[in-house]
């Protein structure tokens, strides 16, 4: 019986502690969440932007993001806005602070829709209104005869 109990002692009883493994991935998930909620809000609704030789690149960090999609719908803050809703939803956001607006007008998009969002945005008191354009190379200068 004696025999017995000396061979359970020299066992060796290997585990791994996985315990730490776990916290360290729901960590890294829970970054990537609050990460990704960041991560272009005005992303999630595709427009074709215009092209303008003058565009220039400019940081938008804090900015009300307003998307005009080609069927004319809103889309502020990656939410849908009905037209009768834009006003209070710009004077919401100026309230909690937001001071400018870029809109991203899809190319096709109507004039109309455009202009009452413009419209709106003055009304609720914004007035650093940017129209958000892509990148394109100048055209080449004309030559004179």
């Amino acid at each position: 019986m004696s025999s017995h109990r000396r061979a359970r002692r020299r066992q060796i009883h290997s585990a791994i502690n996985i315990t730490s493994l776990t916290d360290v991935a729901l960590v890294l998930l829970i970054i990537f969440l609050i990460t990704a909620t960041f991560l272009g809000v005005e992303e999630g609704v595709e427009v074709k932007l215009p092209g303008a030789a003058s565009s220039t690149p400019r940081e938008d960090v804090g900015a009300i993001m307003v998307v005009v999609t080609d069927e004319g719908k809103v889309y502020i803050d990656g939410q849908e806005i009905p037209g009768p809703m834009l006003v209070p939803a710009f004077e919401e956001r100026a309230e909690s602070g937001a001071n400018r607006v870029v809109i991203r007008g899809d190319m096709a998009s109507s004039y109309l829709a455009v202009f009452q969002v413009l419209d709106a945005a003055r009304l609720a008191g914004l007035s650093d209104i940017a129209l958000a354009t892509r990148a394109v190379d100048a055209p080449p200068p004309s030559e004179s005869s």
